[in-house]
């Protein structure tokens, strides 16, 4: 899940949210302004409803972020590096680029988001008892939603929060790490099909959105369980071991005339770029070759127009798949370098045919 809005980076962890972050923010809303506030302050306004209802749905998606902040947190303090945090349709997630190395690590790292979420409810339920009317009503609603998303994901299921904790709970008394993960991905099939039951018996019986929701996210779970044991045995896989060897390069140094017809002429979209040293310097795509203008293709590099790291990924052999799956969808080739050396290149196509 990519972020398509950047929201900053809290605690120097950068948060983003999808673009479908906007229905989470939809049922919240609607609760507030059509269902709790007009049941306990009478004669309210819609304006005021619905300005209050928007209100509380916006900390409330906050509320999501100060979970996954718990993750992200407890993470770096246990050595893990964080890539970042999206929040989209069904919550969010903290990307971490390789696994927790041990069951209890493993079980810290899911636990802190619970725990942040119960910190939360506790505080909202604390200072809502002082208030009253619009203000307290929607403290206490803050307050029990935060400890209903506590309690939700801690149930033993992957790709839930509990799952990961059962996981690590099997794999500490078990010391199988593959046990492990296949119970937790079971439990998280079995909690999918039962939430995705519920949804649709909402639809049937009443309709609204309610049942829709329930039944995304049972969907999700089910699909998500389902999709661990796939991401475990892609996990073992190592770059140098699905790699293309001794790729077709562009030499950096040549003009975009003169390595255009040679690019137009072979089967690939995209070529790894090196220096005259054959240090690799980034990758160039053939559409970038066409996007430079006529009358500058004698004069312009091709090491000028290439896309260099960040924007181009570079791993050694080494690196776990699992570790780099995610970007991989995102970049035209991943080169593999070993000591300043392009040994090969890893693409999009690789990784489908492995799957496949």
């Amino acid at each position: 899940m990519h972020a398509t809005f950047p929201l900053g980076r809290p605690a120097g962890i950068r948060v983003g949210a999808h673009w479908s972050v906007f229905p989470v923010m939809a049922l919240p809303a609607q609760v507030l302004a059509q269902v709790l506030l007009p049941a306990a302050v009478p004669g309210l306004s819609p304006v005021v409803s619905w300005a209050t209802g928007v209100t509380g749905s916006v900390v409330f998606l906050t509320s999501l972020l100060v979970h996954e902040l718990g993750h992200a947190i407890a993470a770096q303090h246990r050595g893990l590096d964080v890539d970042g945090i999206t929040l989209w349709l069904l919550g969010g997630s903290t990307e971490l680029p390789e696994e927790p190395p041990d069951p209890r690590t493993a079980f810290a790292v899911a636990v802190a988001g619970p725990v942040a979420s119960l910190l939360a409810g506790a505080g909202f339920l604390g200072v809502s008892l002082p208030a009253s009317g619009v203000t307290g009503v929607t403290l206490a609603w803050l307050g029990w939603a935060n400890l209903v998303l506590a309690a939700v994901n801690l149930l033993p299921g992957t790709p839930l929060d509990g799952g990961r904790v059962l996981q690590a709970v099997v794999g500490t008394l078990t010391g199988d790490r593959r046990r492990a993960r296949t119970a937790a991905a079971r439990t998280g099939r079995v909690l999918g099909l039962v939430v995705a039951g519920i949804g649709l018996g909402q639809l049937l019986w009443s309709g609204g959105f309610a049942g829709w929701w329930l039944l995304g996210i049972g969907w999700f779970l089910a699909s998500g369980a389902g999709a661990e044991p796939a991401r475990e045995r892609l996990g073992r896989v190592r770059l140098g071991e699905i790699m293309t060897p001794d790729p077709v390069t562009a030499p950096g140094w040549d003009t975009v005339e003169g390595f255009a017809e040679q690019a137009a002429a072979g089967r690939f979209r995209a070529y790894p770029v090196v220096a005259s040293d054959g240090r690799p310097l980034g990758v160039v795509s053939r559409a970038a070759l066409a996007r430079v203008p006529g009358h500058a293709r004698t004069a312009t590099r091709v090491a000028d127009i290439c896309a260099r790291p960040p924007a181009c990924l570079v791993a050694p052999p080494q690196t776990p798949l699992a570790a780099v799956l995610d970007a991989i969808g995102g970049q035209d080739l991943v080169l593999v370098v070993s000591d300043g050396v392009l040994v090969g290149v890893v693409s999009s196509a690789d990784v489908a045919e492995l799957v496949a």
